[in-house]
């Protein structure tokens, strides 16, 4: 059987993974110079180093059950992170229950109310009840509408632009959820995990073993059409020639599954109602810190950018030859920023750690870059488990595994895993 695969993110991988170990022959197409979608690396010092911000939680079983599998797993290592948030032109502390406590831009039994919120999230085993109510109103119902005005709302806005008032209750519940899970055991103590050389290694790892197994990596290989020919087979049209497969996976947006492939119309006005966001991240090499802080959340509605995120104070200096700083940003791609020159966000970001770091100068930056995403945030809007398409599509042999297909948990790099898993199950009639 012989299948492509379009994208080389970690979802794609993993089910060529499993399927060239199941006997297929496995051809991963791959738009870019360079494999891993967004868990792919750049260059930093001597180091290789996230071309977007990642790390994992303790709860990350299927990437860590696959790393294991890999004989990769010694490569991931464990950190305590200290957090903050930034909030009416103030730095505060917020990593531990007691910083919570302490946090004065709301009243103590709005700082109880979020505490009770987070916890309860944990113990919330049927979510279905959430698809039906936005963010906004859970959250003001349990911690109160000053939390929410204060807190979350810049944050929504940050993160889904003129979506924020649409997003669902289920969206934030997993987020709660999913940071108290990252504690494990001991509740005042969070661990995030970050392998060494990041996660390509992973992805490094996955791709030798397509490779072992006889498949084939085609990077700047775009899939400008696929289509069915009249023997049944599948073509794959690129600039370097047509392809012919018993089996595709489309890993990429759905939007562009619809733009590149004749689809059932039903079928294509469905994937295009999905919708996303997209994404700057400014990464800087500096030869001074910002803080101690690793995660700095940004609450406020003047600056760019909705996170600051210092690597380097979660996983130490290692041989990066600078301190590694990631600004990040989510827009519409229609937004006027995200289609601004690479200078002129640069500049807007760097103002914006001026607001939060008066003392910085941009003399310690020692290189800027910027790295833009299309489509890195699916739009997580009420009843979205009734939107999200199924990985059978309605053509034989058409097959669709994207992060819109992530629900109810948030797309990363545990379920990419975990969702090309999936993918190649389905494919293989399991």
């Amino acid at each position: 059987m012989r299948t492509a695969i379009i994208g080389s993110g970690l979802t794609g991988l993993t089910a060529g993974y499993r399927l060239a170990r199941a006997g297929h022959h496995i051809e991963v197409f791959e738009q870019n110079e360079f494999a891993g979608g967004l868990a792919s690396a750049i260059r930093a010092g001597n180091e290789n180093l996230d071309r977007f911000y990642h790390h994992i939680f303790v709860s990350d079983s299927d990437l860590i059950s696959l790393s294991e599998e890999l004989n990769i797993d010694g490569t991931i290592n464990w950190y305590e992170p200290k957090n903050a948030i930034f909030l009416g032109n103030c730095l505060y502390p917020f990593t531990t229950p007691v910083d919570l406590i302490r946090f004065k831009p709301i009243s103590i039994f709005s700082r109880i109310r979020m505490g009770m919120t987070v916890l309860n999230a944990k113990l919330i085993r049927d979510y279905r009840h959430l698809e039906s109510v936005t963010a906004r109103d859970w959250i003001i119902k349990h911690s109160g509408k000053d939390t929410y005005e204060k807190i979350f709302a810049p944050l929504l806005c940050s993160k889904f632009d003129t979506d924020a008032d649409d997003i669902s209750g289920t969206w934030i519940w997993n987020k709660f959820k999913l940071r108290g899970s990252s504690r494990g055991k001991n509740f005042f103590k969070e661990k995030l995990g970050y392998m060494d050389g990041g996660f390509i290694t992973l992805a490094n790892a996955l791709i030798g073993k397509i490779s072992e197994y006889g498949g084939v990596i085609r990077l700047n290989a775009r899939a400008e059409r696929i289509e069915k020919a009249a023997n049944g087979k599948w073509h794959v049209f690129t600039q370097k020639g047509i392809f012919e497969y018993d089996t595709i996976l489309f890993t990429c947006a759905p939007q562009v599954l619809a733009e590149i492939c004749r689809l059932p119309e039903d079928y294509e006005r469905h994937l295009n109602a999905l919708r996303y966001k997209s994404n700057l991240c400014l990464l800087l090499e500096l030869s001074k810190s910002l803080s101690s802080y690793y995660w700095i959340t940004v609450s406020q509605k003047d600056i760019p950018f909705v996170l600051m995120i210092e690597h380097t104070n979660l996983v130490g200096m290692k041989e990066y030859g600078s301190h590694i700083v990631y600004l990040s940003r989510y827009l519409d791609l229609e937004n006027q920023l995200f289609n601004a020159s690479d200078n002129e966000i640069t500049g807007k970001f760097i103002s914006g750690i001026k607001k939060v770091f008066p003392d910085f100068k941009e003399e310690y930056i020692l290189r800027a870059r910027l790295h833009r995403a299309r489509f890195a945030q699916p739009v997580i809007t009420l009843n979205y488990n009734n939107l999200m398409p199924g990985i059978k599509t309605p053509l034989e042999g058409l097959y669709l595994a994207s992060m819109a297909q992530i629900h109810p948990e948030d797309r990363g790099l545990n379920y990419s895993v975990q969702l090309g898993e999936a993918a190649a199950k389905t494919i293989l009639g399991g």
